[in-house]
């Protein structure tokens, strides 16, 4: 009995999350939504999580960071700058960073190589998501001439919200699942009574 009640509960979590990702792909936060890079750094992006900032510049520079944990793939970390920003950076000035793009997938000898991140105007588009407090490394960008603001924005460079089908999918795989069991309940219940 409580283990049913259990795997109802966590099949309900799965159909609300899927429900609630599925609606929000189309008229709340998970829906794409483009700034330019100054208006990011003037008004920020709301309650948005999925962007496409355009506008964008990169300088080349990179900071790296290892995983924790050897299967933990490493990531690297880049500021994204508006053209006065840039102008700024080559200028030496110290440049406060906003936002800030991270990607695991890249080619690992360019770490080596120190060209994982071409330099030049950029349209970012990404999921924005948090990094865990160890993973962020600001002491890495600091020697390069920058500062971390207070509220900086991390985008998940190249990665989209699920796509509609899986969360559909995680919604009816949940209903399906609720209903097999309550049938077999029933059933089994039915049994005992003839009994």
């Amino acid at each position: 009995m409580i283990l049913r009640i259990v795997f109802i509960l966590v099949c309900l979590v799965f159909f609300i999350n899927g429900c609630n990702s599925l609606i929000s792909q189309y008229f709340g936060t998970h829906k794409l939504r483009s700034f330019s890079i100054n208006e990011v750094l003037k008004e920020g992006i709301g309650d948005s999580d999925y962007v496409e900032i355009s506008d964008a510049w990169l300088s080349g520079d990179f900071a790296y960071t290892h995983g924790k944990i050897k299967e933990e793939s490493g990531l690297i970390l880049y500021p994204v700058l508006s053209q006065a920003q840039l102008q700024a950076k080559q200028q030496g000035e110290k440049v406060q960073v906003q936002v800030i793009a991270w990607t695991a997938d890249f080619h690992s000898p360019c770490v080596d190589e120190k060209n994982c991140i071409q330099a030049g105007s950029s349209t970012l588009k990404g999921v924005v998501r948090d990094l865990p407090q160890d993973r962020r490394k600001p002491e890495l960008l600091q020697p390069m001439g920058y500062e971390l603001a207070d509220n900086v924005l991390y985008v998940n460079h190249d990665q989209a919200p699920l796509p509609w089908y899986w969360n559909a999918g995680m919604m009816l795989g949940a209903a399906l699942i609720i209903y097999i069991v309550e049938r077999r309940y029933v059933y089994l219940k039915e049994k005992q009574k003839k009994i």
